[in-house]
């Protein structure tokens, strides 16, 4: 799976299903370690690597890792979870505009 796939691959999408997630051996891992730490770094890929039948581990940026560790955080809260669906809702709309925030940065 690591040869001229893997630059074809390159240009993924940033977040896939899971169910699209490219699975790697350890040995495929070990070979091409550095490679693989540019995907997920650069393009923002998440590869599973197999260590056998029932064992396996995810890999993926540790920035992506801190995002989605803040999105759970913030979703956790109802409330703070409704008003960020509705800023969604509301950016999708056009319903949005531009300010300075300069004010609010410390």
């Amino acid at each position: 799976m690591i040869n001229g796939k893997l630059l074809q691959t390159c240009s993924r999408v940033k977040w896939c299903k899971v169910t699209d997630m490219e699975q790697i051996s350890t040995h495929e891992m070990k070979t091409n370690l550095s490679l693989i730490f540019d995907r997920i770094n650069h393009n923002h890929e998440v590869m599973k690597v197999v260590r056998n039948k029932t064992q396996s581990v995810i890999l993926l940026d540790a920035n992506d890792y801190n995002s989605l560790m803040e999105t759970l955080y913030l979703l956790q809260n109802q409330a703070n979870a409704e008003r960020l669906r509705k800023g969604i809702e509301q950016h999708r709309q056009g319903q949005m505009r531009e300010i300075d925030v300069k004010a609010y940065v410390d």
